[in-house]
């Protein structure tokens, strides 16, 4: 008698849902991780400046290769946009992009849209600062979100203030817009801790994108490997904001990177896996 018998693999509980960057080129293995691991995606490459006049091509390739369903999250283009510029033809240029997106995202039934806030910290100009606002806020208030949740993300941001601003002087009751975190980018510029950051902005903060790097650079290698301080994270988002998604940003790469995070967070117990029990972090 074979008295063996197939063991069912425990699928661990998260605080939050965890999406991952695939590859369009490399879908299938992203497609199989995430169904095999209970995550999403967030589509990352249709940001990208070679892919804005294509959308519609990526997309029905994606759909072609992916069943419905995975998608959390569309990322925005980002390089070269600024909605918010006084100059005529660049504005209505990068609004034109950033709409069709948004466009995109409801198409395709994608809860998030992300979007650089691209501010520039170093220019002192006097009315630099509330010319983006108000650009921003003049964008935001002409669009027609549906059911997208458009997400703020902090690029070369020093603290949330400004980005905190938009949010609040925004307030519109039919359209959702919040913040979104990215721990590399503020590895690299911000200037007050993650406890100040998500103290003042963390009642805002919808979606976290983690990676790593050594503060100098924006780069993608696999999380713990560069200084961001993962167990201070940790305890931050866990106190306060335990619910915001989570992606695990390590660039597009052949499933070595992103492995070792997965293994990293939660051999760790770091946030969204269960908190560790016991032992050195």
């Amino acid at each position: 008698m074979d008295n063996s018998r197939k063991v069912t693999p425990v699928r661990i509980e998260v605080l939050a849902r965890i999406t991952i960057q695939p590859g369009l080129h490399d879908l299938g293995r992203y497609v199989k991780t995430a169904q095999s691991e209970d995550f999403l995606l967030e589509l990352m490459e249709p940001a990208c400046p070679k892919c804005l006049d294509e959308l519609k091509e990526y997309f029905s390739h994606y759909s072609a290769s992916a069943p419905e369903g995975l998608v959390r999250a569309l990322h925005g283009p980002y390089i070269d946009i600024t909605v918010h510029t006084a100059d005529r033809e660049i504005r209505e240029a990068s609004r034109r992009r950033v709409e069709r997106s948004l466009a995109w995202a409801r198409h395709i039934g994608a809860p998030y849209l992300i979007l650089h806030i691209n501010h520039l910290p170093m220019i002192n100009e006097a009315g630099y600062d509330r010319q983006w606002l108000s650009g921003w806020l003049d964008f935001l208030g002409r669009q027609g979100f549906g059911d997208v949740t458009v997400v703020m993300e902090n690029m070369w941001d020093r603290t949330p203030d400004l980005m905190l601003r938009l949010v609040e002087e925004f307030g519109s009751p039919r359209l959702r817009l919040r913040l979104c975190l990215d721990v590399a980018h503020w590895n690299v510029s911000g200037k007050v801790s993650p406890d100040q950051w998500l103290s003042a902005a963390g009642r805002y903060t919808a979606y976290v994108q983690y990676g790593d790097n050594h503060g100098d650079h924006d780069a993608d290698p696999a999380l713990g490997r560069g200084t961001v301080d993962f167990a201070e994270v940790d305890r931050v988002l866990r106190a306060e904001t335990p619910t915001a998604d989570v992606m695990i940003g390590v660039g597009i790469d052949n499933g070595d990177r992103l492995g070792a995070s997965l293994a990293f967070l939660r051999d760790c117990g770091l946030h969204p896996f269960p908190a560790a029990t016991g032992g050195e972090r």
